[in-house]
């Protein structure tokens, strides 16, 4: 990209605007890792929701009336009629100590089971997502097969977790925000600074009949390259962050890595165009009123 142009403002002989796309890109890519964070815990959790939505589990004591023995076949038969027969109920399904043992394998870290553990009896139960099925009669019925039924519905475990991915996504779209408009309090206070600088050539362009917006173009073709310049700085440390996260986690971001590298993109070219209008209409400002130039 050629960032070369011909302006009638001698922009390089300010060294500090050196440092300007450093600054406004580490700010765009401030905002681009917000953005990204923000929809990486919505996506999370929904995935989440999605995969435990319109599902409860049905826990059962392993004993019967203080003895150790397990739940008999015609309980377990029982117990299939009464939830198969409620209104709402999809299936059901039995699960085995196998099945039980892979949901306790992360807690167990390697401890081994005695072979006479009291294993729960537990029923996976899948509904349908809009019906609204009454725990407390489905418990009662239960407890007439056998006692100590818990009923546990997923709702009510996803639904703080929800508020707290939304919550923090809401955060991360203020803090968004709130990084937008630093680039733009920047950039007018860069640019007044490098009108002020210019003020002669100014006075100048105007003698000879150069109107303000002639001048305000000048300054937005020149902040043009700077946000680009910015934009590329961004766009590579985004891609390096998001090939990092899938090095060390490949399944973090899994499949949406190219929506995230979109994000990546889109952003500081937002941020771009963000600067070169408010460079644009900071110059047409001061330029019409001329004693905040001097």
């Amino acid at each position: 990209m050629n960032f070369s142009q011909n302006y009638d403002f001698d922009f390089n002989s300010d060294k500090s605007n050196k440092f300007i796309p450093f600054i406004i890109g580490f700010l765009m890519y401030s905002v681009t890792i917000a953005v990204m964070s923000g929809f990486f815990t919505c996506n999370l959790t929904s995935e989440w929701k999605d995969s435990l939505d319109g599902r409860m589990t049905i826990e059962l004591q392993s004993s019967i009336d203080g003895a150790d023995a397990a739940l008999t076949e015609k309980q377990n038969s029982e117990i299939l009629k009464i939830v198969q027969s409620t209104s709402g109920v999809k299936s059901v399904k039995k699960l085995q100590e196998t099945d039980i043992l892979k949901i306790l394998e992360p807690w167990l870290s390697g401890t081994a089971i005695p072979d006479d553990f009291p294993f729960p009896t537990i029923f996976d139960v899948e509904t349908d997502k809009n019906a609204q099925i009454d725990l407390l009669l489905m418990t009662d019925k239960l407890s007439k097969v056998s006692q100590g039924v818990r009923i546990h519905d997923h709702s009510s475990w996803y639904a703080p977790v929800m508020k707290i991915s939304n919550g923090l996504f809401g955060f991360a779209i203020i803090l968004s925000i709130l990084i937008f408009a630093t680039v733009c309090a920047t950039m007018i206070f860069i640019t007044r600074k490098t009108l002020g600088v210019h003020l002669n050539t100014v006075k100048i362009l105007q003698l000879i009949g150069a109107d303000n917006s002639y001048i305000a173009q000048q300054f937005k073709q020149y902040y043009l390259t700077i946000g680009c310049k910015a934009s590329l700085i961004s766009i590579a440390c985004s891609l390096i962050t998001i090939c990092g996260i899938n090095f060390v986690s490949p399944v973090a971001i899994g499949t949406a890595t190219l929506k995230y590298v979109f994000m990546s993109v889109i952003i500081p070219v937002i941020a771009t165009i963000l600067v070169m209008i408010t460079s644009q209409k900071t110059v047409l400002f001061f330029l019409k009123n001329d004693k905040w130039v001097s």
